[in-house]
Formats: structure tokens, sequence, C-alpha cells
């Protein structure tokens, strides 16, 4: 499927609400086999699309859990410390 900027600006805002491939489709129109295809194709623009949406919301989350750390968040502490365990952890340590 050729997918327009516009389209993919769509997928990438979707996927920034957090909203899963199939409700992506059916809120942009796309159909929701070819598209579940395409995000699993490395390189496809509309992965491309879809996981900057889903890594911008990560960031954004993981941010507000940092600050919430900072400022003395037990829960907060201990989720960044998961956070950057699994960071390192896909990583190779030499």
């Amino acid at each position: 499927m050729d997918y327009s900027k516009e389209l993919l600006q769509g997928i990438e805002e979707e996927a920034k609400r957090l909203m899963t491939p199939s409700e992506i489709s059916a809120l942009l129109g796309i159909d929701e086999s070819e598209f579940i295809d395409d995000i699993n194709t490395m390189g496809h623009p509309a992965r491309i699309a879809f996981f900057h949406g889903v890594a911008t919301t990560a960031r954004e989350i993981r941010e507000d859990i940092r600050d919430a750390a900072r400022a003395g968040s037990p829960f907060s502490v201990s989720e960044c410390l998961s956070l950057m365990e699994r960071q390192l952890s896909s990583v190779t340590m030499i």
C-alpha cells in the first residue's frame, strides 16, 4: 500500500495516543491486515511512523517518571531503576 505523507502523520499521531494497530486502521480507513503486515516489515514507512509515535509517548512518560523520581517518589525511583536495567540489558557490556 502507498501511504501519503498525511496518512503517515495520522498513523504517528494515533500511535502517540497509544492506539493499537487495529484501532489505527479503523480510525484511518486502512485495511487492517495490510497495515499490520506493513508495520511488521523492517524499514517500511508505516512501521517507522508507528514506532516514532510510540517512542515519542514512551519518552514523555519516562521523563515524567524521572522527574517524579527526582522529587522523591519511591515508585518512580523503582521504575527508573527498572527502566535503566532494561536499557542497559539491550546493549552489550564489555
